[in-house]
């Protein structure tokens, strides 16, 4: 029978060396290939001879944010992909499962459990950690009078919060140009004042700030 290879691709070998023995029973037959870069990774993907799942670490060398993913399923569109990460944050959950990844595994995850995870996944189904479930819930329950702007939000103007509500929808700048009539570098500035305003870096972590405080999206709140 020929060997169902696991590509699992993280920059701290401590962490693999962890994982591989669990891996190894996620089917009868499961060889593990390792990375410790998103280039690396690529590479063993293009080099193995019966790919049949990819692991791969949210913020590891190379991954780009999500941009990694989204090379690995271009490449290689029928051979599921989880993130692993150590981040628990709802919006890096959300935002990996919207972009395409089979599931969202949190590195504080115990190794059998995570042997389930991936057994559902090579079944075809997608796995959502529970606490993702539970953020949604919450935010579902909020009242009414919760649904102003406030927070971190707060020092935000109107159309800054319906950009950042575009950033949560994982909306590229020339999508959001063009839903404002909007020129590119317009959008870009407006960005840059976003993540001044809020005290962020980058886009991830705008839309992370965002989701915590309650906007949902496309700039409306529950």
């Amino acid at each position: 029978m020929t060997q169902m290879e696991i590509l699992l691709a993280d920059d701290h070998a401590m962490v693999r060396d962890g994982l591989v023995p669990f891996l190894q029973r996620v089917t009868d037959n499961a060889s593990v290939l390792e990375a410790g870069s998103f280039d690396e990774a690529l590479i063993k993907a293009r080099q193995a001879s019966n790919l049949g799942l990819t692991i791969l670490d949210l913020n590891m060398p190379g991954m780009d944010g999500l941009n990694g993913l989204a090379t690995m399923r271009a490449e290689f569109p029928h051979v599921p992909v989880v993130i692993l990460s150590g981040s628990t944050h709802p919006a890096d959950a959300f935002h990996s499962i919207e972009s395409g990844a089979n599931g969202f595994i949190p590195k504080t995850m115990r190794g059998e459990t995570i042997i389930g995870v991936l057994r559902l996944v090579l079944s075809g189904e997608k796995y959502v950690p529970p606490f993702l479930f539970d953020y949604h819930e919450t935010m579902n329950r909020k009242e009414p009078e919760n649904t102003g702007k406030s927070g971190p939000l707060a020092v935000l103007s109107a159309r800054e919060m319906e950009i950042l509500g575009m950033i949560v929808d994982g909306a590229p700048n020339k999508v959001i140009a063009r839903a404002f009539e909007l020129q590119e570098v317009t959008v870009k500035a407006h960005l840059r004042n976003i993540f001044r305003k809020i005290a962020v870096s980058n886009r991830t972590e705008a839309a992370r700030v965002a989701i915590l405080a309650g906007l949902t999206g496309s700039g409306a709140k529950d």
